[in-house]
């Protein structure tokens, strides 16, 4: 992975709030000044990729449990060095945790929300920065593999269940643009 190619195709990305332009803002600077920014061993913090997985009409979207930090996020972690680049990453990062195998990227495989967000340190592992690249999926699948090891299961939100359930600020941020996205009628989602 490059991070040149990734703060190139960063400068396009359209930020809805204040928080995500910071956000924007916080890895574009890493991605320019850290020598290794998908390394897990970057004491700072390390690139990581997401996918937010909806139905293709946008009527649900596909949550997990984070064993560790314990509320419902969207699957995703850690790049590996046989990742293509950040998109493969959130692909193959939400196929391990939800077991839904058919994913299709939307949005031309761009990204559609950015996030930095703290992890807490935990055994040998420090306090630590995730800067998350949030991709847009969709799939016709409806089984769900067996819990994951990281996760405590997975489960279809709608929208206003996500709200209820009270996701974090940014993850319902990346849900309503991902809505957006998927519910216009006679919309085309490019790359599926």
């Amino acid at each position: 992975m490059e991070a040149g190619q990734l703060i190139a195709a960063l400068a396009y990305h359209a930020t809805s709030d204040a928080e995500e332009e910071a956000a924007l803002l916080k890895i574009l600077k890493f991605l320019s000044l850290s020598a290794e920014p998908f390394s897990r061993a970057n004491p700072e913090g390390h690139i990581t990729g997401s996918a937010v997985i909806g139905r293709i009409d946008g009527s649900a979207f596909l949550l997990i449990r984070h064993r560790k930090l314990e509320r419902w996020l969207q699957p995703g972690g850690h790049t590996d060095p046989e990742d293509e680049n950040v998109l493969a990453t959130a692909l193959r990062e939400a196929r391990e945790e939800t077991g839904v195998v058919a994913l299709s990227p939307a949005a031309n495989g761009r990204v559609i929300d950015v996030d930095v967000h703290p992890i807490p340190a935990r055994r040998a592992e420090p306090a630590h920065l995730h800067f998350d690249l949030r991709y847009l999926a969709t799939t016709e699948e409806t089984a769900l593999a067996p819990q994951a090891v990281e996760t405590r299961g997975a489960r279809w939100f709608t929208l206003e269940e996500a709200i209820a359930e009270g996701v974090e600020e940014s993850l319902l941020r990346a849900l309503r643009k991902a809505h957006a996205l998927l519910a216009k009628p006679g919309r085309s989602l490019p790359g599926r």
